[in-house]
């Protein structure tokens, strides 16, 4: 099996995924705002808030790179590339499954409901968001793969869909030798390039063709990648320079996305900051290596992907429980808003301990034994015996 025990966690990148995870709550949330407490009134710090997607996706490129020693230039054999796509899909997937049935389950709810009090039906299947063929994607995990123009169920969800085809192709570098390996990260760069040239030629943003998920998250991914082969010119730099060019690029960041800067630029800073942070060192780091810093890294994915389905059932039921409008009163909308992410986080923590970590070990343990029962020379009594003991 791949070694990677011996591995010590970035702090820094799991701080960073926390605060990303929290941006795009409020990105998600603000929308209950009233409008005379519009944040994309006087900044579009917000409005650009999809960019913390990427940042999700350059942080995912340079970990994996990290972990799995994509410099070295050994080939990695089918068996090991297995253990590492089990790793990745347990990391993944359960969760994923887990809150597309609580979407289902809420939408089914709500149909009920409606159907009871003899009010206009609330369809679980709605012809644009939720099909048939969405859910069947959902389930299959290949929804932002180029066949739906939108998002669908757990909106969130996509951009695991984009992560997973980013896991195949980080496969596929694994099992083939130094040299091509190379080859083929020069072919992503260009890749890369080339979607960044077309976003500035038509001056569109990087979210703006749904379509194009993979080849943004891919383009992403290998920005991370790159920046690991280059990250020994940062062990170079005292840490007094280091401070400098986090404090700078952290400046610059928010300028570009309060500004509304061309996202190329904002992507380039956002990679400038996972590349001096990645050896816990300077005053940025400092500040990212707290207690609640971490713990909201850890929690950052269930965050993430329940986050959307407390919107749904908000935008369903608070103004019928509270008699609060939602964007007609300024103590309404402060209200819901605050409630959303104080439930976020609780919410966050259950899952992290009673559905994500557990539901990852137990596929990772399951699927690890059944391939290494499968290689070894009595794999069809290990096999055997694996049953008998569930």
């Amino acid at each position: 099996m791949i070694q990677i025990l011996h591995k010590k966690e970035i702090r820094s990148h799991t701080s960073l995924r926390g605060w990303a995870a929290l941006v795009v709550v409020f990105v998600h949330f603000r929308s209950f705002f009233h409008s005379s407490l519009d944040p994309d009134e006087f900044t579009f710090f917000l409005h650009k808030g999809y960019l913390w997607v990427d940042f999700f996706f350059i942080l995912s490129g340079f970990v994996m790179a990290y972990v799995y020693d994509i410099e070295h230039p050994k080939r990695y054999s089918v068996r090991d590339t297995m253990h590492y796509l089990i790793a990745r899909i347990a990391r993944i997937y359960p969760l994923h499954f887990i809150t597309l049935l609580a979407t289902l389950l809420f939408f089914t709810i709500v149909a009920f409901i409606n159907w009871g009090l003899g009010e206009a039906p609330c369809c679980v299947f709605d012809d644009s968001l939720r099909t048939v063929e969405s859910l069947v994607a959902n389930l299959l995990l290949i929804h932002s793969w180029g066949m739906f123009d939108w998002v669908t169920w757990n909106l969130p969800s996509w951009s695991l869909s984009a992560e997973l085809f980013c896991y195949l192709i980080f496969a596929v570098l694994l099992t083939i030798d130094g040299d091509n390996r190379k080859l083929a990260l020069v072919m992503l760069s260009c890749t890369s390039v080339l979607f960044y040239c077309l976003c500035i030629a038509a001056s569109s943003d990087v979210d703006e063709i749904f379509r194009l998920s993979t080849v943004r998250a891919a383009s992403a991914f290998t920005i991370g990648m790159v920046l690991f082969l280059g990250r020994r010119a940062i062990s170079t730099l005292s840490e007094r320079s280091l401070t400098c060019i986090q404090i700078v690029a952290c400046i610059a960041l928010f300028l570009t996305l309060h500004f509304g800067v061309t996202d190329i630029v904002s992507i380039g800073l956002m990679a400038m900051i996972v590349l001096v942070t990645w050896e816990d060192r300077g005053y940025l780091c400092q500040c990212l290596d707290t207690r609640y810093m971490h713990t909201i890294g850890l929690l950052s994915f269930s965050i993430y992907m329940w986050h959307y389905l407390i919107k749904f059932i908000a935008q369903q039921d608070w103004e019928s429980l509270t008699g609060l409008p939602v964007q007609s009163s300024v103590t309404g909308s402060i209200l819901l808003v605050a409630c959303m992410v104080g439930l976020v986080i609780p919410i966050a923590v259950w899952s992290y301990r009673y559905l994500e970590m557990p539901t990852r070990q137990w596929i990772s343990l399951r699927l690890n034994g059944l391939l290494e029962a499968k290689h070894s020379p009595n794999w069809q009594l290990a096999l055997i015996s694996s049953e008998r003991k569930r």
